[in-house]
Parts: C-alpha cells; structure tokens; sequence
C-alpha cells in the first residue's frame, strides 16, 4: 500500500468516527426532545382532542357575561420588546381574546397615559399599563401623568383613588402585602415558571426541534405549580380580599430575527430585543432571508411568540359589559379565574353559591352571609377533577365530572376551586378561580 492510500484511508476513519462522534454528542443532547417529537407530544394530542370531544356546553347560571383575556403583556413601548400590532392584534384575534391590559416599562420618572397601544382594535381591548422595576404594575384608565420619584405607596394610592387598577406583578419576590390599596396578584407568571429552575439549553434545544409542530406543548413544559406564591395569596385572603390573575408576561422576545432597515442595511435583533448587529446584505442573509411578513422581519427563529404567550394562560372575567372600565371593575370584584386555554379552552366554566331556596347567592370573589348559603357549587364544560379549597386547605375532591356541589354545613371561610384535566394519568391543573368569601354576621 503506497503512502497515499495510507494517508486516505486513516483521513478516512477519522472523518467517519468525528462522524460518528458528533452524532452520538447530537442524540445525547437532543435525544429527549426527538422523543418528545415522535411519541410524548403526539400521545398528549390525542389525549387532548379526546377531551375536547367530551364538551358540553353548561347551563349558563351567572348571570354576568364572560369574557377572557391578559393582564400582563408589553410592546414595543418597553425597552424589552419590539412587539408592534401587526403581531399583536392576530395573535390576540386566534387566541379569541376580549381585552389586553398592558405592563409595558415606564421611559422615565414621569410617566404619561394613556401611551403605546390604547383603545379598541377589531373589537379588542387595549388598555396601556405600565410595570416598574420593582413588579408593581398600574392602569391608570385616566389621562395622567405618574410620577415614580414619589414611591410606590404613593403611585398605588393615587392610581386606585381615580379609579385605576393596582396589581402587583412577579410574586415570588418580596412585596409591600400589608399594603392595603392594591387590587391584585399574579398566582401565576410565565417567566415566573421559567425561574424556578428550568435550564435553558434544554428549552432552546426543544423549542428547536419541536417549536413549530408542537410549541404548546414545549410551552406546557414550563409549567410548575406554583405553590409558595398560592400559598401567599391564601393567607393574604383571610386578611382582606386580594384578586388572583394570570400575566403572560409576553415580550416576545426571546427570538433572532432580522429585518432592512430604511438605509439598507440589516439589521439582526436577539434576545431581549437586543441589536447584535447592523451590516451589509451577506450571503448569509442570502440564504436566510425571505420576503417581510406584516411587522417587516425577514428571518425570525422565534420560542415565545405573542400568540403562545396569549393562548397559554388567561385570565376570565365576568362583567356586565366589555368595556376597560367594566373590565376593571369586575376583576376589583374578583369576579375572575384563571385557566390554561392551550389545554381547553374553559368558557363556560363557573363556579357559585345557592341559598336554601336554590337560588344564586354569589357567584367567585363575592362576600356572603353564611346565613344566604346553603352550597357550592362549579360546573365544567369538560369532565374534571374538582378540588374545593377552604383557606388554602383541600376539604373535597370529586374526579371525572362536569359538574359539583358541596354543601357549606355553616362553616365560613374562603372557598375557591381548582380543577384539573387527565393527561398520562395525571390530574393536571387547568383552572383556578378566585375565592367565595363565606362570613358570619358580626355585632358590635
């Protein structure tokens, strides 16, 4: 053998075992989620379209209608995003929203509204908010100005005594709860989810084989129960009543894209809506682009998109009208609960109380004499596990039922429902509803 052929045949071996090397690195890292791709998410798709088979729409017996949507999403307002409204509004309009309440930063100590995105658009509410940096998120539903410089307390009193809203965001860190003005918290955040442990190569690497085809699901990995945070929120509620709701959190933002810019140049966006880089058209561009969509990018290599964001998590408020200010006000009410739509879609869900004479009593977030109660009761448009919780504490459970009722023997409390839906023989949580405040007649 002449040392050439020697020379190609060892070339040889080592391309084929680097070869083999690098696929055997690349089903190590990405292994899980091509199992994820062929068996686990086609299993929970079947799963899921065999429960939404089993809806029946309930006897509709509170009176106020529903409405859903988000109460916690930023724009290109924020330093962090660059969302505009032509990706907004259709991913509002798929997820079948009614309102959009945005948190988007404040640009300085004084902070002007309404500003970014307010009105209706195509029948949707979008109403400017702002978060600060320490999680208090406010709508002052009012032309105004804030300014940040006089404190927070301040902020929460002036926003509420004109009749805004107060709520505050991110719970997993520390809060003024002794506060008595603010309306609400987050019980559930989806960046709060991410936190709490999640590694994000995992989460890149799945989003990446999974991403199209199942991204509701990739999203759904996320979740955790949120259980300090719930647990807060219980012991808060035998203080004085504080509202649960769900933030999105969406940005947005966690995506490369690239798009012209007006002098021709491209420009490449990454994570936290960052420029990485202005340059000339390259062959990489070349290859990569297409034509603009609706926003102007053409290239985008997205994970959470507006549209996963808004059909993640929602919260539902029962109100006598849609409007921002009706809206508000039956959310002040706690007339509201919480579901995970990228499950099924929980319209219809409802949960009240009857006297003796079986008549409405109070329906969630209401206040009522334990007198003008006799029972509990939820209905589901799905076959669920209902939990019924007294102060934070499960008392009852009944599985695989589209309705419940549990009778309240003259005991006060605060008494909410969750309810969970069967996936791999699991009861996964799918809805959360804000309390029904049971308390006795006091004299003085």
């Amino acid at each position: 053998m002449t040392l050439t052929r020697k020379i190609i045949r060892i070339t040889l071996r080592i391309i084929i075992g680097l070869s083999v090397l690098l696929l055997v690195v690349f089903l190590i890292f990405t292994g899980s989620s091509w199992k994820r791709r062929w068996i686990t998410y086609p299993r929970l798709e079947k799963q899921r379209a065999e429960i939404w088979l089993k809806y029946q729409e309930p006897e509709k017996i509170i009176e106020l209608k529903e409405y859903k949507g988000i109460l916690h999403a930023h724009t290109y307002w924020s330093h962090d995003s660059r969302g505009s409204i032509e990706e907004i509004l259709p991913a509002a309009k798929k997820a079948k929203l009614d309102f959009l309440f945005f948190a988007d930063h404040p640009h300085g100590k004084l902070d002007t509204f309404p500003r970014g995105y307010h009105g209706i658009y195509d029948g949707i509410i979008f109403e400017s908010g702002t978060e600060s940096s320490n999680g208090l998120m406010v709508c002052p539903m009012d032309s105004v100005v804030l300014d940040w410089g006089k404190g927070q307390d301040a902020i929460i009193k002036q926003v509420v005594d004109a009749g805004g809203l107060a709520l505050y965001a991110h719970t997993e860190k520390p809060h003024d709860w002794d506060n008595q003005d603010y309306h609400a918290m987050e019980i559930y955040n989806i960046h709060t989810d991410m936190l709490d442990g999640e590694k994000l190569a995992p989460l890149i690497i799945n989003f990446a084989v999974n991403g199209k085809k199942y991204r509701h699901w990739c999203f759904r990995e996320l979740y955790d129960e949120q259980t300090e945070i719930l647990a807060n929120w219980d012991a808060l509620n035998l203080r004085r009543k504080i509202v649960g709701m769900a933030a999105v959190d969406a940005h947005n933002n966690q995506n490369i894209r690239a798009r012209y810019l007006d002098n021709g140049l491209v420009e490449w966006v990454g994570p936290n809506a960052e420029t990485m880089a202005i340059k000339k058209p390259g062959l990489r561009e070349k290859l990569l682009y297409g034509e603009p969509d609706a926003a102007g990018w053409i290239f985008k290599f997205d994970i959470d998109t507006y549209y996963a964001s808004f059909n993640y998590v929602n919260t539902h408020i029962f109100s006598d009208t849609l409007s921002n200010v009706a809206i508000k006000n039956h959310l002040v009410k706690s007339h509201a609960y919480i579901a995970f739509e990228n499950l099924a879609e929980a319209t219809g869900f409802q949960f009240y109380a009857t006297d003796n004479n079986n008549m409405v009593s109070g329906i969630l977030g209401d206040s009522v004499l334990i007198s003008s109660i006799s029972k509990l009761h939820a209905t589901s448009p799905y076959p669920v596990q209902f939990k019924l919780l007294k102060n934070g504490k499960i008392i009852d459970m009944l599985d695989d039922a589209y309705s419940y009722e549990y009778k309240i023997n003259s005991v006060s409390g605060n008494y909410r429902i969750v309810a969970s839906l069967p996936f791999d023989k699991k009861w996964t949580t799918w809805v959360q509803t804000n309390p029904i405040y049971v308390f006795e007649q006091t004299t003085k």
